[in-house]
């Protein structure tokens, strides 16, 4: 299948995972860009190449922001000597993401519904998002999302994001992408437009067994909201019944039996 219809992410090897470290609220506006320097200006001295695309950059800002590029420029190998070099099996998107989260400290998805503020929250069950405008108040809690925006369809693009930052060893982008997942799952967990079990597979192929940053988020949602899997034949449950090591891991009371399939 075309790799740049369904884009794939680098198997990194192990790194250090970002679950300890404290989430920060996802930023709502970036930092000032550095004042001489942005990402395909005039003064650029090193090209990324991605899925057919050029991106030309600044050395002293790869380097800086990923340890992958500081070794890459440390050994000077040939892809210095060349001034460019080609990060393979990653969508363009998401290298045009991280790129511009080395030149801001933050990224923008496209798209998305700004999350009204409202006194409180009611997102965090079926009950609540399907019964009495009221019914939220019981639990009394503010919507931790509120203001922020967000689109079903960002889900797959944190997680590749993320995916990719754990290849270039950028945790702090990896805290950042983890964040969003957090976010989308808040907000849109049960809608049908989520590809959540294409985010699931992304999370637990496509980095090492020991990064439990997406994992653990993933896993805490299927235990939060165990209606995602209650139909045996549901995309979650089958993929579930396909990866007994995350289903081991999902332990709700009553939860169903599963079969492979």
């Amino acid at each position: 299948m075309d790799s740049k219809t369904n884009p794939t992410t680098p198997h990194p090897a192990a790194s250090l995972s970002p679950e300890e470290i404290p989430l920060p609220p996802t930023p709502t506006k970036a930092k000032a860009k550095d004042k001489n320097l942005a990402l395909g200006d005039d003064q650029t001295d090193f090209t990324v190449l991605c899925d057919g695309q050029r991106y030309p950059t600044h050395r002293s800002i790869l380097q800086k922001a990923s340890p992958y590029f500081a070794r890459m420029f440390h050994f000077n190998g040939q892809e210095t000597n060349k001034k460019e070099v080609e990060i393979p099996e990653v969508d363009a998107t998401s290298m045009k993401n991280t790129l511009d989260y080395m030149y801001t400290s933050t990224y923008k998805l496209h798209g998305g519904s700004i999350v009204p503020s409202t006194e409180y929250c009611g997102h965090s069950t079926f009950a609540l998002l399907h019964g009495p405008t009221k019914g939220p108040q019981i639990f009394k809690r503010k919507c931790p999302c509120a203001g922020k925006t967000l689109d079903p369809g960002h889900l797959l693009q944190h997680v590749r994001i993320y995916t990719l930052a754990d290849y270039l060893d950028m945790d702090k982008l990896k805290v950042f992408a983890r964040q969003g997942v957090v976010d989308v799952l808040h907000v849109y967990w049960l809608c049908e437009t989520l590809e959540l079990v294409d985010a699931l597979e992304e999370a637990f192929t496509a980095t090492p067994d020991d990064d439990k940053g997406l994992r653990d988020v993933f896993v805490g949602a299927l235990k939060e909201h165990p209606g995602l899997v209650v139909d045996e034949e549901g995309e979650v449950a089958v993929w579930l019944s396909k990866h007994p090591e995350v289903e081991d891991r999902v332990h709700w009371d009553e939860r169903p039996a599963h079969k492979g399939k």
